[in-house]
């Protein structure tokens, strides 16, 4: 390659963003003028890239609504990502798999906070119908829903 001052690929995407720093104005020139003469790989690597970081990208979306809502505490999308495959990647109401949303199970509107203890993964449709409820008071519903309970 010319023009590169390192061979080691550590220090020289290092150089790079160091550069890119310095020469913003010139970097996204650069880049935009790559994305017009390749549309269609911008378009494929885009489309990856919203693949692999969907999960990562609705859980900041919740954080931030929560600390909108003065909710207390916070998780890490780490810490979501394992409470997540704890419960086998299903809801933790029904055990439906599929996309799952972050409920909480003493809902901010009621006092509950932000932080991870206080969170299950749940699927839409369970996510929906709770609510407000706390997590026993829907599993109670569930429950007369299903006739467990006389």
């Amino acid at each position: 390659m010319f023009g590169v001052p390192y061979k080691d690929l550590d220090r020289r995407r290092a150089y790079a963003r160091d550069w890119m720093r310095r020469n913003l104005d010139k970097a996204r020139l650069a880049m935009r003028r790559w994305r017009a003469e390749h549309p269609e790989e911008h378009r494929e690597r885009r489309r990856d890239w919203e693949a692999r970081s969907r999960e990562i990208r609705r859980t900041i979306w919740q954080r931030r609504r929560a600390r909108i809502l003065g909710a207390e505490g916070s998780y890490t999308v780490t810490e979501w990502l394992e409470l997540v495959a704890s419960c086998g990647g299903r809801c933790g109401y029904c055990g439906a798999p599929g996309a799952l949303a972050v409920d909480h199970r003493l809902p901010i509107a009621r006092g509950g906070t932000n932080r991870i203890e206080n969170l299950i993964p749940a699927c839409k449709t369970c996510n929906s119908r709770k609510h407000l409820m706390t997590e026993e008071e829907f599993h109670a519903r569930l429950a007369r829903e299903r006739g467990d309970a006389a």
